[in-house]
């Protein structure tokens, strides 16, 4: 935007009427060679259907979209009536910004001229000033361009600084988890960076800081429980410093190389985005172009509906994503991407051009086009790169709007290589690697989310190829040799008969462990570890045998209960229960007895906040309160035993009493329906059943430890809070100490201990777990024959030396940077 100068304001102009005023606002852009002679009409257009009064005596007279063609420049001019001008339905205009604008430059003139008009003071000043230069420094160009606003010298909060390091910049992923940290506070946060201050709650507002490598923050906290908030955000900041960079991956190089030299043309140059080899038909995809598509517009009122209704089921569509079957990166990508939907500023911005007479959709557009602008305009080009996230979101609000919801990838049935000009982050995150055995794209970049979420998936990935990928034909075999740098057209017989021997030998490794899947995880010298699947689904049973799993360590029998209006019968748990014991043909499964509450509420049981807080009734307890729940499920549980080897186990025991009872009421039951002895187990997930152990493992059959929930309550860090569940890290050594406590009590009275936890699924914590006595290993069924392979790579004393070091670190982190002796 052209910077403001006295050649841009009048004072003390005196006109009869508005259409007066907006020509004399659009003459002065006319003098000042802004805009042609044609344009003002426009700028009577745009009042005639809809009004461009702000409030406070304020008017931003401009032209409609359609005329933007006779804009030479983009330009701002302010026009004072210290008279007043009627600006109809009792509205008095005293200043008037004529705004001539090429694109979507004047939406941080828009956020300021909203602080005129929040500001009466201020406005009634400007209104009446016979100095020029007090409005040129109120809207001087420096405030308008720049995000944020100078440092607040009279801050009275708590604050700190942290120096910041990751070398790939605070990017979209980190500025979307730190606004959503910050947004959970009722107080004030902010960051202070470059001399620059903001609102920590919008992760946009974060992004176009464009903190680097190198950058100092001051994280400012004001409000209540300023200093425990101080030290969460310091932590997370410190967290972000440490997110772990994209390792190389675990894979059998192969060099492949044509069997015979390609005619000229033939083979097409680009740069590797994810390493790998891949032969199968090449599928053009071009999405539709919806850069020209308009929607009939109504009032303003319905226009802010529209839009507000736009961006709740965008959100809805990727908290949706999220709870799919999603790798880490996959998952953190779209709530990321939620974060930025959900990003007050945007808001903002495009509800202001709504008011100012834009539909919702072409409000939606300059807000987010100004924006990505912003970011692109970063000095890292990494971070620069974000911006593509912004435009990415912008499109599923855009579609929305539009009523459009068919996904265009869905149209792929067979294995193909995608083609395109370019693709998005969350086109990416949708792909099926079974489907797509390769990505090739004009444009891109190794840096983008989409080279990111490719190299997750392990699907090959080529970027800027150029205009010569448009003579690839649909359906004609290629070999992308992602890790060649190069798309081969027109391959022959020998050079696809060498492809596949490559992609084979590849692919091999990958495929080694789920070969060796019914193999027992022996370590080296001998020594066995049971792994077995966690299960919550009825369907899930049939993929325990599949996955190699040795039997089922947690069933959690939540899933019989949720998403209704009222609990099942016995019949119906019986059922559900001899269904999946069958399934598993002679494997054992471990019983959960109904855990409700804490993060898995159910409304029809008509319990309080605070009878389902995690402190509350949970577990066992909730047995307790409620035993015609129990009795029912453990009917059902002891007649399901006849049909296979069912344990019983009971969740939130926190004292050798609490088993006592438990163990009372389940013989009661038992010999009601006349079934025979299953195991009684003892889930560990409070530290009083720690201190504990030594009574339990004379009265339980065997301990199973939940690590998730040992950790919450070890660490006093509720896991759902969006400012603490960071701390709450399994691999932290009060929890490994714990843990060692736990096998200690239980081998000493020859009682066996697993672990249902997540940490039994990290490769880490399942070396370290076995290094610290643990039995059995229980996790979902996928990551069954990894966790397998990787104990066999090991021997036990390695292990054990590995699992001392680790209870000697002070937290999670040093433990995580420790990698066993090989």
């Amino acid at each position: 935007m052209s910077t403001m100068t006295e050649s841009d304001v009048l004072l003390g102009v005196r006109v009869s009427s508005k259409e007066a005023a907006i020509r004399a606002v659009g003459q002065l852009l006319v003098t000042n060679g802004a805009i042609d002679p044609d344009y003002v009409d426009g700028m009577l257009g745009r009042e005639a259907t809809a009004t461009t009064y702000l409030g406070n005596g304020l008017a931003i007279p401009h032209g409609r979209p359609q005329d933007s063609h006779l804009i030479h420049e983009t330009r701002v001019v302010a026009l004072q009536f210290p008279g007043g001008v009627d600006w109809g339905d009792g509205k008095t205009v005293h200043l008037a910004f004529g705004i001539a604008a090429k694109s979507e430059e004047h939406i941080g003139l828009l956020r300021k001229l909203t602080a005129i008009v929040s500001d009466a003071d201020l406005a009634k000043r400007l209104a009446t000033t016979g100095e020029p230069a007090d409005l040129l420094a109120v809207m001087g160009d420096s405030h308008l361009e720049e995000e944020g606003l100078e440092v607040d010298p009279d801050f009275h909060g708590s604050e700190m600084e942290v120096a910041f390091s990751n070398p790939r910049g605070f990017h979209l992923r980190p500025a979307g988890k730190f606004a959503r940290a910050a947004k959970a506070y009722s107080g004030k946060v902010t960051l202070v960076v470059k001399r620059r201050e903001v609102e920590a709650d919008s992760a946009s507002r974060i992004l176009a800081l464009g903190i680097a490598p190198g950058d100092t923050i001051r994280v400012r906290v004001e409000g209540e429980n300023e200093t425990d908030t101080l030290s969460s955000l310091a932590a997370l900041l410190e967290e972000i410093n440490n997110e772990p960079q994209e390792a190389a991956e675990d894979r059998v190089e192969v060099r492949w190389e044509l069997a015979t030299e390609p005619a000229a043309g033939k083979v097409l140059r680009g740069t590797m985005a994810a390493p790998g080899l891949a032969l199968a038909p090449a599928w053009l995809w071009k999405p539709e172009n919806l850069d020209e598509s308009t929607r009939r517009a109504g009032d303003t009122d319905a226009e802010l509906a529209a839009l507000r209704n736009a961006l709740r089921t965008a959100n809805k569509q990727l908290v949706k994503l999220t709870q799919g079957d999603l790798n880490p990166v996959q998952r953190g990508l779209f709530e990321a991407h939620a974060s930025l939907i959900d990003d007050p500023d945007l808001a903002a911005d495009a509800e202001a051009l709504v008011r100012e007479g834009d539909d919702a959709l072409s409000a939606w557009n300059a807000a987010i086009g100004s924006r990505a602008a912003k970011i692109e305009a970063l000095d890292d080009p990494h971070l620069a790169e974000r911006a593509v996230d912004l435009r990415d979101v912008g499109l599923r609000v855009r579609k929305v709007l539009l009523g459009i919801e068919a996904d265009p990838l869905a149209a792929v049935s067979d294995p193909v290589i995608l083609l395109a000009d370019d693709l998005d982050p969350s086109q990416a995150a949708q792909l099926d690697a079974k489907k797509i055995k390769g990505i090739c794209l004009k444009k891109g970049s190794p840096n983008a989310h989409a080279a990111i979420v490719s190299r997750s998936l392990g699907i090959p990935m080529l970027v800027a190829v150029g205009d010569a990928l448009d003579r690839v034909p649909a359906g004609q075999s290629v070999i992308l040799d992602a890790s060649g740098a190069r798309l081969v057209l027109e391959p022959g017989d020998e050079d696809k008969q060498s492809a596949r021997a490559a992609i084979a030998e590849v692919g091999a490794r990958r495929d080694l462990d789920w070969d060796h899947r019914f193999e027992p995880a022996i370590l080296k010298d001998g020594h066995r570890v049971e792994v077995v699947a966690n299960i919550g689904q009825t369907a899930e049973a049939h993929t325990v045998i599949d996955s190699g799993a040795e039997g089922v360590g947690l069933l959690r029998t939540e899933f019989l209960f949720l998403d209704r209006d009222h609990a099942p019968d016995e019949e119906e748990q019986y059922q559900a229960l001899s269904e999946m014991i069958v399934a598993l043909k002679g494997l054992p499964m471990i019983v959960r007895t109904l855990d409700i509450g804490g993060d898995k509420p159910v409304s029809y049981l008509g319990l309080s906040e605070l009878d389902l807080s995690f402190l509350g009734l949970r577990g066992f307890r909730l047995s307790q309160a409620r035993p015609d729940l129990a009795i029912t499920q453990l009917r059902a549980i002891f007649r399901a035993a006849a049909h296979g080897p069912i344990r019983l186990m009971f969740p939130m025991i926190a004292t050798s009493n609490d088993f006592l009872r438990a163990r009372e009421m389940a013989e009661k039951v038992r010999r009601e329906v006349g079934g025979g002895k299953v195991e009684l187990g003892v889930m560990i997930e409070v530290p009083s059943a720690v201190v504990m152990a030594p009574e339990l493992a004379e009265l339980a059959d065997f301990f199973s430890i939940g690590t998730n929930d040992l950790t919450q309550y070890a660490l006093a860090v509720d896991r759902t809070h969006p400012l603490l569940a960071s701390r709450a890290d399994s691999l932290h050594p009060v929890v490994l100490r714990l843990i060692r406590q736990t096998v200690e009590a239980a081998h000493d009275k020859g009682k066996w201990v697993g672990v249902c936890g997540g940490l039994a699924a990290d490769p880490l914590g399942a070396l370290i777990l076995t290094g610290l006595g643990i039995d059995e290993l229980s996790m979902p069924p996928a990551l069954v024959p990894q966790i397998k392979a990787t104990l066999r790579r090991e021997d036990l004393g390695t292990l054990q030396a590995l699992a001392a070091k680790a209870l000697a670190q002070r937290d999670a982190r040093a433990v995580r940077a420790l990698r066993p002796a090989h």
